[in-house]
């Protein structure tokens, strides 16, 4: 048997508010259940974030969240772990991926380390730089963590393991040329080869191709929940800070897919995920079944890559929902695929549970779109966000601006048919080049990438003191760009709902129960009293702040 040592990081950021947001490590609780359910090894999880809340400012400017190196290295000693599993979802926390393993080092010399997650898995040469870290599991974890557990077990070394990468054994030289037998990525030009070894500072990485799952999708256990205590992420004020949208409480995050088979320019989920992966309706709403009654969960948050992939399985999960008589809400995080929407599919969601809907529409612009390769009709679009407006869900959508080649005009038309969009909010983000997204080699091939201390603003820069700059504007401008582009769309929606016939047909469906109107008012309230921005790359909003916008949009709108 081998113990292993489950890590969530803790969190980091510009933003002392934002750094107490603390969600449940899903992922991980999926390693511990898959673990304990196909195998005797024991498992530990920690929250390094949740299960210490206190909040450091660091020399740097930023501030990081949870346990003190020290505390950390007592957990590390009183468990004794022969393995160490660290996630990492986001590059801002890799940083402190590598601090930890540095610690486990320290108090466990002996132990394997391995970091997963989706950062981990697009920057994988990145992270075996670190000498503490021995292995990276690149996508779905579960049978991958549990065959390095047993390869331990065995006494073997967890080499040559199929979704892993690893350093392997030192080399005098670059060679791209000698045959090995396996994908290799050097680390010094990140030229990817196929059979050949690459080398640099006497150091190898070894990619090894990953096989297709044994077990059935379907017959992953649910996650187990229970591995860390519910009070730290059901707690009214965690849920309050950490889902401020949230209807109803407590929320819970769930996953019912991995995976998008779509090839967006800006998302690196094509480096993570190679198949879609996704649970039969049963399953999903068997889960939800289990969190209703075992944890008295109300509302469940989809972080589903690509939700509506397949509109069957999505009507069958909402046929159920409704057939069984559960009473929660809804909400798809990462969006709802707009070209899959139909106004029969959008009325059983809602007898379902939704409450509102996230459309990532992505630009207002047709060659932009046709740059990314994303399938949105804008025109139709419109038509969606009407009758989504008109069955009561508050909408919003995600909007990026600067790509590589946008130009001033480009970005114009994608503000253009933002304000004309009839979308409640909109949230405009900066393109940004990450690594794993088809348009990262752009940025690399001009030289874009930069490195100045002006760039501290974490809202559009991923990495402290990290810039870089596309073909006519440089990331700090774009910054400034999407900050003002939503506060401002905010500003001409709310003077919008003011004529009367806009109140009647966009306002009055979102307010006509007492439910609905206690909602709406919490996020009026959230957003216009609180001074608080409703997405990071959006600027505070108060009262005074609203009302100078209406007085120049009055300004703007007179002949």
């Amino acid at each position: 048997m081998v113990r292993a040592l489950l890590v969530k990081p803790r969190n980091l950021g510009f933003d002392k508010r934002l750094v107490e947001v603390s969600f449940e490590p899903l992922g991980l609780m999926c390693l511990s259940a898959f673990v304990k359910k196909y195998s005797d090894h024991h498992v530990d999880v920690v929250d390094a974030q949740a299960e210490c809340p206190q909040t450091r400012k660091l020399p740097d400017g930023r501030f990081r969240r949870g346990m003190s190196d020290e505390q950390l290295g007592e957990v590390v000693r009183r468990l004794e772990p022969d393995v160490v599993g660290i996630a990492c979802l986001f590059e801002w926390l890799a940083e402190d991926a590598v601090s930890i393993a540095r610690v486990v080092r320290r108090e466990a010399p002996s132990a394997t380390v391995v970091v997963g997650g989706m950062d981990a898995s697009a920057r994988y040469e990145e992270y075996l730089s670190s000498e503490e870290i021995d292995l990276v599991v690149v996508g779905s974890g579960e049978e991958v963590f549990l065959e390095i557990l047993d390869a331990i077990d065995r006494g073997e070394d967890p080499t040559g393991i199929p979704g892993t990468c690893e350093k392997v054994s030192a080399a005098p030289q670059i060679d791209h040329d000698r045959e090995i037998g396996a994908s290799v990525v050097c680390v010094s030009c990140a030229q990817p080869t196929v059979g050949r070894a690459v080398a640099e500072k006497d150091e190898r990485v070894r990619v090894n191709p990953r096989s297709k799952p044994r077990v059935p999708f379907d017959e992953y256990p649910f996650p187990d929940r229970d591995c860390l205590p519910r009070r730290l992420y059901d707690d009214r004020r965690n849920q309050g800070i950490s889902y401020p949208f949230a209807r109803d409480y407590p929320a819970m995050l769930i996953q019912s897919s991995r995976g998008c088979p779509l090839r967006c320019a800006f998302c690196e989920i094509i480096s993570v995920f190679d198949v879609w992966q996704a649970h039969g309706a049963e399953y999903v709403v068997g889960e939800i079944e289990e969190c209703v009654r075992k944890y008295g969960a109300r509302e469940f948050i989809f972080l589903d890559d690509n939700f509506m992939l397949r509109t069957k399985r999505v009507e069958e999960i909402c046929r159920l929902i409704v057939q069984r008589g559960l009473k929660v809400s809804f909400d798809v995080l990462p969006g709802i695929s707009v070209w899959t929407l139909s106004e029969r599919l959008i009325d059983l969601m809602v007898e379902a549970g939704l409450y509102r809907v996230c459309l990532p529409i992505e630009s207002g612009n047709p060659k932009t779109l046709e740059f990314i390769r994303k399938p949105v009709n804008l025109d139709r679009t419109r038509q969606m966000i009407d009758y989504c407006n008109r069955k009561g869900l508050l909408t919003y959508g995600n909007l990026i601006i600067g790509f590589p080649y946008e130009t001033e005009e480009d970005i114009r038309r994608t503000l253009a048919w933002g304000r004309q969009s009839g979308l409640d909010a909109i949230n405009y983000f900066v393109a940004q080049p990450v690594k794993g997204a088809r348009m990262y080699a752009i940025y690399e091939e001009n030289k874009w990438f930069e490195q100045h201390e002006s760039a501290v603003d974490a809202d559009h820069s991923w990495r402290a003191h990290a810039s870089w700059r596309t073909a006519h504007f440089t990331s700090e401008e774009l910054g400034r760009m999407a900050k003002e582009a939503s506060s401002r769309y905010l500003v001409h929606r709310f003077g919008s709902y003011l004529i009367p016939t806009n109140a009647v047909r966009y306002v009055w469906p979102k307010m006509n129960s007492i439910r609905k109107a206690k909602y709406v008012a919490k996020v009026a309230a959230y957003i216009f009293l609180g001074g608080t921005k409703v997405i990071r790359s959006s600027a505070p909003l108060t009262p005074l702040a609203l009302l100078r916008g209406l007085f120049s949009e009055t300004r703007a709108a007179a002949p």
